[in-house]
């Protein structure tokens, strides 16, 4: 039994390809079915029409011979009933009409007295007084009678007899002995299309006509078929016929018509055999195209899956295009979607090991693959084994100070030099937040840990020397050993402790290394418009301060240097910000605003300038309360905080801007004192304004 799994493609192609097979097959053999029954309905159409034709001729060609005998029967001869001129003008007109066999006058006795093929009339002695026709005539009727052969010519004739009557009732017939043979002669000529013919015959009488035929009795009974009906029968001279026929009961009489069942079946055959040949090709080149398609449907599918296998197996070889063009559309477009996803799959594979086994900030080696490696190195297969524990001094302070995205440049900076430290065989890996571990395998008479810190210290000091490089210090600890002498993780303990102790020695230069670059920073820093902003701030600040009797040489210098240092912060705030003409958006104030608290941390790191801490951050909290940070106000703010918001506010308003014009030193002052018991220490504001307008009018301009 045929097995066919539908949910495979290949099965489905199979079947498809069989049923298509069938199909082609039972096509050509239904049409030949459908034709047949087709052409049989048509011929016994057509043989039922013919069959009425001729019945129609036969019937008028009867009537036309029975009103030949009327008219005899009305000649004066025979109403005087005489004898001798019935005689002539019966013979007359037999000669003249071929198909009378002859023309009798019977006698109320049933003898007949004249005949028309007799030299002289007379009586013959042979009574036709039992004949169907001579019993009709005594009943006033006419008769024709069937197929009967004539007594004196042993023909075969049809008999039609008219009665003659009077005042004194039956006064004898006149009848007609009519010959069949033209009759026969015109149906035998007529045709049924090229091999058919009609037959006359009495199905139940005289066999004389069957000979016409040359066909049996037993012959003649299979031509009666019901109406609508065909036979198909095997004659006498062994072909097979195809028959109808129609009876004509008024004479006795029975029409058919017949053909050679092989005319009949010519059209068909040839029918037949354009659509068998049509189907053969069109089977052949269906299974030539199904098998085309399925060997290359088969092929594309068996590439695909076996990639799909190999993919499953962790083997992400994309499908060769050159084969790819030869599969269907749809198998090319599948084939390349899969050598995209290969592909894809290949570089996140490729992707996720090596995350699984790197450092992703740093591209090291991770945490996980540095243990496993202990692991291997500790067979002893790997011996001498070398261990270097590091720490990036400072990583914190860099982190607080300048974000972590600078921490982030110093870990990578880190990474680089020890990668560049160490043997291109050697592992480097990341184990911490700022923790590194270099494994030196097969380290023969300690060469390459003695190289180690010469080459680090090389690197660094390389690194240092460009101009946007990172405070970068790294502490780090070595320890040699092979598996007799001490484990691997007995030398990593060892190398942490002189890390450590490396460490410990020299945090304060590490220190002292990430203020220098801070200081360095602050001082660039400085040359741009913000640091104008602050020298200006100072300036005004210090001949301010000079002004105040009441202020201590102290407190002079420290208001001075509050003023340089008060927006510190901005060294934080994105350049694009502070340099923006025109009004800044609600999200870019609210990274200026955080620039106070910025500058209070990053003096806190210097102790020189570490008790600016409070002022930086409170300079911009307004006298009522509000500003940034919000919090109390009025006295609460530092007295240096409250002086260095008006001078601020003061310098802001006058000094040169990009996006704005300067006021006038007048319009400044006015706006002070608005502003003073809101945003300044009224007080001051009142001081400073009056200050400024005395310094002015003094012709001491400040630029």
């Amino acid at each position: 039994m045929l097995s066919v799994n539908f949910r495979s493609i290949r099965g489905m192609l199979g079947f498809f390809s069989v049923l298509l097979a069938a199909a082609m097959v039972l096509f050509p053999i239904l049409i030949g079915i459908l034709n047949f029954r087709e052409s049989w309905l048509n011929t016994a159409r057509d043989m039922e029409q013919a069959l009425g034709m001729q019945a129609d001729f036969i019937r008028k060609w009867f009537v036309f011979h029975k009103n030949a005998v009327r008219s005899i029967s009305r000649l004066s001869s025979v109403s005087a009933r005489d004898l001798p001129g019935m005689h002539s003008d019966f013979s007359s007109f037999a000669r003249s009409n071929a198909n009378f066999t002859s023309l009798v006058y019977v006698n109320t006795a049933g003898y007949p007295l004249v005949h028309s093929d007799r030299e002289v009339p007379g009586n013959t002695g042979i009574s036709v007084a039992d004949r169907p026709y001579f019993i009709a005539a005594k009943e006033g009727r006419e008769h024709i009678t069937g197929i009967i052969t004539s007594r004196s010519s042993g023909r075969s004739v049809v008999v039609i007899s008219v009665p003659l009557t009077g005042d004194d009732g039956f006064q004898g017939l006149v009848f007609g002995s009519i010959s069949l043979d033209t009759l026969l002669s015109a149906l035998i000529t007529t045709p049924f299309r090229s091999t058919g013919s009609f037959m006359l015959f009495d199905p139940s009488g005289d066999d004389s006509l069957l000979e016409n035929y040359g066909i049996s009795r037993e012959e003649a009974s299979r031509l009666k078929v019901p109406k609508g009906k065909l036979a198909l029968y095997r004659g006498s001279d062994g072909k097979r016929w195809l028959a109808k026929s129609a009876g004509l009961p008024e004479y006795g009489l029975t029409l058919a018509v017949r053909m050679e069942f092989r005319e009949f079946l010519a059209p068909y055959l040839a029918g037949l055999a354009y659509f068998g040949g049509a189907s053969i090709l069109l089977l052949a080149a269906s299974l030539l195209i199904s098998g085309t398609l399925y060997r290359k449907v088969n092929s594309s599918l068996t590439l695909l899956l076996d990639a799909v296998e190999r993919t499953g197996d962790g083997k992400y070889a994309p499908l060769d295009p050159q084969a790819l063009e030869k599969a269907p559309l749809e198998m090319n477009k599948l084939g390349r979607a899969y050598n995209l996803m290969a592909n894809s799959l290949k570089n996140k594979t490729e992707e996720l090991e090596f995350r699984s086994f790197h450092d992703e900030l740093t591209g090291l080696y991770n945490r996980s693959y540095f243990e496993d490696t202990l692991a291997r190195l500790g067979t002893g297969r790997f011996d001498p084994v070398t261990v270097v524990m590091c720490d990036v001094n400072g990583l914190k302070l860099v982190n607080d100070t300048l974000g972590h995205k600078a921490g982030d440049g110093l870990l990578r900076a880190a990474a680089d030099v020890l990668r560049k430290s160490v043997r291109q065989s050697d592992i480097v890996a990341r184990i911490g937040g700022d923790e590194f571990a270099a494994l030196l395998p097969e380290d023969e008479n300690g060469e390459a840990a003695r190289r180690f810190p010469e080459k680090l210290a090389s690197n660094i000091r390389e690194y240092r020397a460009n101009e946007e490089a990172l405070p970068l210090n790294i502490a780090w600890g070595i320890a040699s050993g092979t598996r007799d002498e001490s484990s691997v993780e007995t030398l990593v303990q060892e190398a942490d402790k002189r890390m450590y102790v490396f460490k410990q020695t020299h945090r304060s230069s590490s220190r002292k290394d990430v203020l220098d670059y801070l200081s360095e920073r602050i001082a660039l820093v400085r040359k741009d418009s913000r640091d104008r902003h602050m020298a200006a701030c100072a300036a005004l600040m210090e001949i301010f301060a000079a002004s105040r009797s009441e202020f201590s040489p102290e407190k002079r210098a420290y208001l001075v240097k509050l003023a340089r240092n008060h927006d510190l912060g901005f060294t934080e705030i994105p350049r694009e910000i502070f340099d923006k003409p025109g009004p800044l958006t609600e999200e870019e104030y609210e990274v200026v605003k955080r620039h106070p608290e910025r500058g209070a941390y990053l003096v806190s790191l210097f102790p020189d300038i570490a008790d600016l801490r409070e002022d930086i951050l409170l300079h911009h909290r307004w006298w009522n309360g509000s500003g940034y940070p919000e919090g109390e106000g009025g006295d609460a703010l530092p007295e240096g905080a409250r002086i260095m918001a008006v001078v601020d506010a003061y310098e802001a308003m006058t000094g040169d801007k990009a996006y704005k014009d300067p006021r006038s030193p007048a319009a400044a002052a006015a706006e002070l004192r608005r502003c003073g018991g809101i945003q300044f220490d009224p007080y001051w504001a009142e001081e400073f304004a009056r200050f400024i307008l005395d310094f002015h009018e003094g012709e001491k301009i400040i630029s």
